[in-house]
């Protein structure tokens, strides 16, 4: 890790390697308004890339020394270390002395000094993280936020405010998020991912005490170092068990089970969510241990499906409130929010013309990429939308994941009516032959769900062969739910003639 200040790169020219990835490009164009001198490259055109040249930022298609011959320092993907060791931009800036360092350490180094709050977590983090920059944008209090998707209000995944407020989402992967040191942070829920780094749950533990255990614990701001922990999710009460010697303070949440109106016995959460019913709209109480008082009797309304994006909501409240936002300003914000790009996004609801015929459909775009994710998408699908079939076209994402939760993907997916794979998006790996799609959906099809009709799990291969299965597949009364962390969202694109 370089040891050098943002002031000292500020002005410099900083060439990213992989900038079409979302964080990388907000980063990029957050160096390029500050002054810095801007270029990039990557391995494929892609619309982020077009993006960035309407932007004023020179990009390559390809790999290349020479793409440093004017550059001062070269930011990069972290994968680009471990999936790529030999690249030659890379090889070349290490021999010429170059600075060099990856994007997510050179956030950091942008937000030093800045009072950050850091939403972490497998699940939730774009959401919730969203959720509470509109918190504090609707409070007055004009924050800089970073979030890894497109944000309604900004038109962008990032906003550069005036005021002293950071909040990022911050990614486990690689220990990416302890580059920032946050005043308040997140942590929304851990289990097992990213097998292609962390080689056991106890790995990632050790990641978010880390995470924990870096904060700011000196800076002079109006509220105290605090952690918001989900106490409704296992992992997330081992990371508690490991904090009790941290000195700072420690706020959970939880949505007490619909069966109870409790939660586990041995959660006692701050911020408790019952009475949750759905009808087309998720309703609930909410109950807290702060003593500023919750309205008695009242019923709140969140747009969004499912007990994980109320839990979302549950974080982003805790967290506002930790920070010294009323308790009624940041309940009309949760009341108002309707949600992210590619999560549970309802693209369209109505009729469309598939193959010359006219067909009532639902079309839902879906960034879920984990099992559990899957599953939880699936299930809060059937909530909002009860009695319909639900087609899935899905875009697994990298050999090692899909390997490593093969069973468990097996299992989400029986939460459909139909599925239908693309090949693995192999991300920043290699495909090996660890493992293929058509593996994938055999399993499917001999599931409790897909044994008497295996028929409806199927292989499609590339995009366009989805799509066109799709199309054929679709009939009216069908939720559609386009659904991976890829390009698979084209697809929806194609399907309402925006591409």
């Amino acid at each position: 890790m370089s040891d050098i200040e943002y002031t000292e790169l500020q002005y410099k020219r900083l060439h990213f390697l992989g900038i079409g990835g979302r964080g990388m490009s907000a980063m990029a164009q957050i160096a390029q308004q500050f002054g810095a001198h801007v270029s990039g490259c990557d391995k494929g055109a892609s619309y982020t890339t077009a993006a960035l040249q309407q932007a004023g930022i020179p990009i390559e298609i390809g790999h290349s020394p020479a793409h440093l011959n004017d550059a001062d320092a070269l930011i990069y993907v972290p994968a680009v270390t471990t999936f790529e060791p030999d690249n030659a931009e890379v090889a070349e800036a290490q021999a010429r002395g170059l600075i060099n360092m990856t994007w997510q350490e050179l956030l950091g180094k942008w937000a030093k000094g800045k009072c950050a709050i850091s939403v972490s977590g497998v699940h939730g983090k774009g959401t919730t993280t969203t959720l509470l920059s509109y918190m504090f944008l609707d409070a007055g209090l004009d924050p800089s936020c970073f979030v890894g998707a497109v944000v309604p209000r900004f038109n962008s995944s990032f906003r550069l405010g005036q005021s002293p407020y950071f909040i990022n989402e911050a990614d486990e992967y690689n220990h990416n998020f302890w580059h920032v040191h946050p005043r308040i942070a997140i942590v929304t829920s851990i289990e097992y991912e990213h097998p292609e780094f962390f080689p056991d749950m106890d790995s990632m533990l050790y990641a978010f005490e880390g995470l924990i255990r870096r904060m700011d614990m000196d800076g002079t701001w109006p509220f105290p170092p605090t952690v918001i922990i989900n106490a409704g999710n296992a992992g997330c009460r081992l990371l508690l068990a490991r904090l009790r010697d941290w000195p700072g303070r420690i706020i959970t949440y939880a949505v007490a089970s619909p069966a109870t109106n409790a939660t586990d016995a041995h959660v006692e959460a701050n911020y408790v969510a019952y009475d949750v019913r759905e009808d087309g709209i998720t309703h609930f109480h909410l109950r807290t241990k702060h003593s500023e008082a919750t309205p008695a009797g009242r019923v709140f309304h969140y747009s969004l499906p499912g007990i994980y994006n109320l839990e979302n909501a549950l974080a982003a409240l805790a967290a506002a409130h930790a920070a010294a936002i009323p308790l009624d300003s940041a309940l009309n914000t949760l009341e108002e929010f309707d949600g992210v790009k590619r999560r549970f996004e309802v693209r369209y609801q109505g009729t469309l013309d598939v193959h010359g015929e006219v067909r009532d459909v639902v079309l839902i775009d879906d960034y879920a990429h984990h099992p559990t994710a899957i599953a939880l998408t699936l299930a809060a699908t059937r909530q909002r939308f009860p009695g319909r079939r639900v087609v899935l076209a899905y875009q697994p994402d990298m050999f090692t994941r899909t390997k490593a939760l093969f069973d468990d993907f097996v299992t989400a997916f029986q939460g459909a009516d139909v599925v239908i794979l693309t090949d693995i998006n192999p991300g920043r790996e290699q495909d090996t032959g660890l493992v293929h799609a058509r593996d994938l959906v055999a399993a499917i099809a001999r599931g409790p769900h897909f044994a008497q009709s295996p028929e409806q799990a199927m292989y499609g291969g590339d995009l366009s062969n989805v799509e066109a299965l799709l199309r054929e597949n679709l009939r009216s009364g069908d939720v559609a739910i386009i659904m991976g962390s890829g390009t698979i969202y084209t697809i929806t694109k194609h399907l309402l003639r925006e591409a």
